[in-house]
């Protein structure tokens, strides 16, 4: 998204600060399973509590990633018919798109924040080879797909209400500009 208004500078920033809690977590499982892969070698036993971790560090990186991702535009999606159509149709469709995404996106965030506050309520952990707090991943992750719907959302207006482009031939048909 390449908006400039004040909403879309925040949207950024937040995005910005979810994409280094991702960041933060993904360099946890890369050194985390090179030390486990080590500790594996030279003890013969993992590293206790590193796999219930690392799979809490996936969560994070996806939810918390996803907003920044965003920001890229960089989420995967199938253009073969929209490229096809006129400029305005194309805005039209790709606002409709990230209308649905925001839709789909705050459908399943809603019952994962009634997930989220159950499991902070009780400080729900999981049990492995230790004992791991899970309610703070829980909470991320309503957090990641309420922002994911509201950046959607943003994209969606931004598709739909941005003034169209000017036409390549436009400048040259203004008399008096060579």
């Amino acid at each position: 998204m390449k908006d400039e208004s004040s909403i879309g500078k925040l949207l950024r920033v937040a995005s910005n600060a979810m994409g280094a809690v991702a960041l933060g977590f993904l360099l946890f499982m890369m050194v985390g399973t090179t030390v486990d892969a080590v500790f594996r070698t030279v003890a013969g036993s993992p590293l206790p509590g590193l796999f219930e971790m690392s799979e809490l560090s996936m969560v994070m990186i996806v939810f918390m990633g996803l907003g920044w991702t965003q920001l890229d535009d960089a989420h995967i999606r199938v253009t073969l018919v929209r490229k096809w159509l006129p400029a305005r149709a194309a805005r039209v469709l790709d606002g409709l798109a990230w209308l649905l995404a925001a839709v789909v996106l705050a459908v399943l965030a809603y019952p994962a924040t009634a997930e989220a506050i159950e499991s902070v309520a009780i400080r729900e952990f999981r049990w492995g080879y230790v004992e791991v707090p899970i309610w703070w991943a829980k909470a991320a992750v309503a957090i990641g797909l309420w922002f994911g719907a509201l950046q959607m959302l943003a994209c969606a207006a931004w598709a739909l209400c941005r003034p169209a482009p000017a036409s390549p031939g436009a400048a040259a048909a203004t008399p008096g500009s060579h």
